[in-house]
């Protein structure tokens, strides 16, 4: 198992809103918060296959090799869904994906919303603002 989250995406540049399950990876390390999205999450978010003038083309070390990615710096706005409530928002760049077929949660924007991983092979995470003694189960 893993830790998944459910998201609510906004892409602030076109107002649409989607929410979609993203899969915490604590080695997709970056500078500053991420979601890696895939094409089909980006085309409901209204960033593919026109992409903003503000995006760019970057290459990821992946375990696969070498990977291009296109960037749209600080565009989305992310919280994480819990018990019907959103939680505090964080802003995120996204990182289109062409291969990967689902949303990946980066170290720092995990850091952003809070998440805190108890037991990766369980699934067991909380938000920051949880109660002391609240866990929860991947998604």
């Amino acid at each position: 198992m893993a830790v998944r989250v459910r998201l609510r995406v906004k892409n602030n540049l076109s107002g649409k809103v989607v929410e979609a399950v993203a899969l915490l990876n604590s080695g997709f390390e970056t500078l500053k918060p991420q979601l890696l999205i895939p094409v089909k999450l980006a085309e409901v978010l209204g960033l593919w296959p026109s992409l903003p003038e503000s995006s760019y083309v970057k290459e990821y070390g992946t375990a696969g090799g070498i990977t291009k990615t296109y960037v749209v710096p600080e565009n989305l706005e992310v919280c994480v869904v819990t018990d019907g409530r959103c939680s505090p928002t964080a802003v995120s760049d996204s990182v289109i994906s062409l291969l990967e077929e689902e949303a990946l949660i980066g170290d720092k924007l995990a850091g952003k919303l809070g998440i805190m991983v108890f037991d990766f092979a369980e699934g067991i995470w909380k938000l920051k603002i949880d109660p002391p003694d609240k866990m929860r189960e991947s998604e």
